[in-house]
C-alpha cells in the first residue's frame, strides 16, 4: 500500500510546476537589449521564498491549507485515472480515447499557490475557500501553456494590436500596471471567443508574474473604444471576459477604464451591468480621452501607445515587438527549466517503478 501511493505522488509531480524559473536579468538584458527589458521585473524583487517567509501566520495557513488540499487533489485525479485505464484496457478504442484525453491536473508551484491564496475573490485577500473554488475551476492546462514560442496563433494575436501589455503606464492611485485593449480590432465573427480570452489571460497572467506588487495589490485594465460599433460585440465574448476580468484566472483587476465609449453604449452596459458583481463595478469608469489624467500617472502620455491617438506617444508596434521578443527568450528559458524538472521527476519515478519489482 505503501509503495502504491508513493508511486501515485511521484506520477503525479510530473505534471510540471509552473513558474519555477529564476530568470538571469544580466544574460537577458544583453542578449535582448533596454526595449525588451521593459517588460521585465523591477529591481530588488523578493523570491518566493522570501514573499512566504513574509506572511503572517493567517496568510501561511491559507497557503498551507491550499498546498495540501491541491496536493491531495491532483494525487487522488491520478488514482481515478489510473483506476480508470485499468478497467478499460481490453477495449484498445476505449482505451484510445482515454489516453487521448486524460483529462490532467498540474501541480502547482508555490508561486502558482500563493497567487491563488493573494488573488481569492471578494473584499478578502487569503480566503482559502473563495481561492480554492478559483483552483478547481481553473483550466490551468489551457492558461498556464500559453506561449508565444509553442505557435503563431498568440503572436499573431497579439501583432493585431487588438490587447497587449503597456510597459511602464501605472494608475494614478495605487500605481497598478497597466493593459490595454482596443476592442474595434475584435470582430467576434472573424476571431473566435476562445482567440481573445488567451490574448486576455496570457496578457494579464505576464503583469502578475512581472512584480510581487501586481500580484499583491492587483492590475488596472484600460479599453480604448474609439471606432467601437455592435460589429465587435458579442454577449457570449462579453460574458467570458468579464468572468476572466473577475476572477476566473487568479489576478486582481483594481481599475477598468473604458474610454470614449460611444453615445450609445448604455445599450451595452445594460448587458455587462449584471454580468459584474457589485464591488467590481465601482472599479468600472466610463471616461473621455482628457480625462484620463484623473486615472493615470503624472506625465503618463510618454508611455500610454499611441494608438490612443492623440494622446499616447509611445509607439505601439515597437511596444508589442519587444514584449514578444522578451517573452519568447523567457519562455525558452523557462522551457529548459521544464524539462530539467521532469528528467528529475522521471529518474524518481523510474526509481520507485524498479522498487516496486525487486519487492
Amino acid at each position: 500500500m505503501t509503495t502504491t501511493t508513493t508511486t501515485t505522488t511521484t506520477t503525479a509531480a510530473t505534471l510540471l510546476p509552473i513558474d519555477a524559473v529564476s530568470l538571469d536579468l544580466t544574460a537577458l538584458s544583453q542578449q535582448l537589449g533596454a526595449g525588451p527589458m521593459r517588460f521585465a521585473p523591477p529591481a530588488g524583487e523578493r523570491t518566493i521564498e522570501e514573499q512566504i517567509a513574509a506572511l503572517t501566520p493567517a496568510e501561511k495557513q491559507c497557503f498551507d491549507t491550499l498546498k495540501e488540499k491541491w496536493q491531495a487533489h491532483v494525487v487522488q485525479h491520478a488514482q481515478q485515472q489510473d483506476d480508470k485505464k485499468t478497467k478499460k484496457n481490453k477495449n484498445k478504442k476505449t482505451q484510445h480515447d482515454e489516453e487521448s484525453k486524460p483529462g490532467v491536473i498540474m501541480m502547482y508551484s508555490d508561486a502558482m499557490i500563493l497567487r491563488f491564496a493573494r488573488c481569492s475573490p471578494g473584499v478578502q485577500k487569503f480566503n482559502p475557500k473563495t481561492a480554492w473554488s478559483v483552483m478547481k475551476k481553473f483550466d490551468a492546462t489551457r492558461y498556464l501553456n500559453l506561449r508565444v514560442t509553442t505557435g503563431d496563433l498568440l503572436e499573431a494575436q497579439l501583432r493585431s494590436q487588438t490587447l497587449f501589455c503597456v510597459p511602464g503606464l501605472q494608475s494614478k492611485d495605487g500605481g497598478h500596471d497597466v493593459f490595454y485593449m482596443r476592442p474595434s480590432r475584435y470582430v467576434p465573427s472573424e476571431t473566435s471567443t476562445q482567440t481573445i480570452i488567451d490574448n486576455l489571460a496570457y496578457c494579464m497572467q505576464c503583469l502578475v508574474e512581472r512584480s510581487e506588487k501586481a500580484c499583491v495589490e492587483g492590475i488596472a485594465f484600460l479599453a480604448n473604444l474609439t471606432d467601437w460599433t455592435m460589429h465587435n460585440f458579442s454577449v457570449n465574448y462579453c460574458w467570458e471576459f468579464m468572468k476572466m476580468l473577475q476572477g476566473r484566472t487568479p489576478v486582481r483587476v483594481r481599475l477598468f477604464l473604458i474610454v470614449n465609449p460611444p453615445a450609445w453604449f448604455g445599450v451595452i452596459w445594460k448587458i455587462m451591468k449584471p454580468m459584474l458583481a457589485a464591488d467590481f463595478r465601482k472599479k468600472v469608469h466610463m471616461i473621455s480621452a482628457d480625462q484620463l489624467s484623473d486615472f493615470l500617472m503624472p506625465n503618463f502620455e510618454a508611455v500610454l501607445c499611441d494608438d490612443m491617438t492623440g494622446v499616447g506617444q509611445a509607439n505601439t508596434k515597437e511596444m508589442i515587438d519587444d514584449f514578444i521578443a522578451y517573452r519568447k527568450a523567457i519562455e525558452e528559458q523557462k522551457e529548459k527549466e521544464m524539462m530539467m524538472i521532469k528528467d528529475e521527476a522521471n529518474k524518481e519515478t523510474d526509481s520507485c517503478h524498479e522498487a516496486e519489482v525487486k519487492a
